[in-house]
């Protein structure tokens, strides 16, 4: 079991090197960002994501504007990049550190992914198994999201939850979580 679950792990990072190729010299930089490899790049992240939210909060777009925009932004993103990255970054410039560098993150969003996965595949299978177990679980994680929804602005809720998502690998490569939590461990002890 072990072996076969190694075995599709691989199959799926081999695969997902293959698909990024073109984007490789893009996906080291933004991983470096990702892990705040610079003391600066936290301060970097929120301050993109908060002009993105202010701008959408000063025009008020809507939501068919905003996913256009959004598609619109990334198909010239996936035509542009590859030729410019091309042409910045020759390929003998790429070295034996920066292929382990992708290498790992291959393997890091490749194990994600397959979580991900097995994440869905364990609700269905919860779904088929205990069925009143899921409808339960299903409606009060509905439920809390629709009083938090109705409680909370919508757009603050989201830059939220975009920031969380992108300061996270960051926190997590620098330990950070621990840390807090075990602050907080250590702050309800004292009380």
């Amino acid at each position: 079991m072990a072996d076969s679950a190694t075995i599709e792990r691989e199959k799926h990072t081999k695969q997902l090197k293959r698909k990024i190729e073109c984007w490789r010299e893009l996906i080291l930089s933004l991983n470096s960002i990702l892990l705040w490899e610079q003391s600066w790049y936290p301060a970097l992240i929120l301050g993109i994501t908060t002009t993105i939210f202010l701008l959408i909060w000063t025009l008020e777009p809507t939501v068919l504007t905003i996913i256009s925009v959004s598609l619109l932004v990334l198909a010239l993103i996936d035509y542009i990049v590859p030729p410019i990255t091309s042409f910045l970054s020759p390929a003998n410039n790429w070295t034996g550190q920066k292929e382990k560098e992708l290498d790992e993150i291959c393997q890091n969003l490749s194990a994600l992914i397959l979580q991900l996965q097995s994440l869905w595949k364990l609700m269905l299978q919860t779904r088929k198994d205990r069925p009143n177990f899921y409808c339960a679980g299903i409606i009060i994680c509905l439920m809390l999201c629709i009083w938090i929804g109705n409680t909370v602005n919508n757009l603050l809720l989201f830059y939220i939850a975009v920031n969380a998502i992108l300061l996270m690998p960051g926190l997590r490569h620098k330990k950070r979580p621990m840390a807090v939590i075990n602050y907080v461990r250590d702050f309800v002890k004292q009380s």
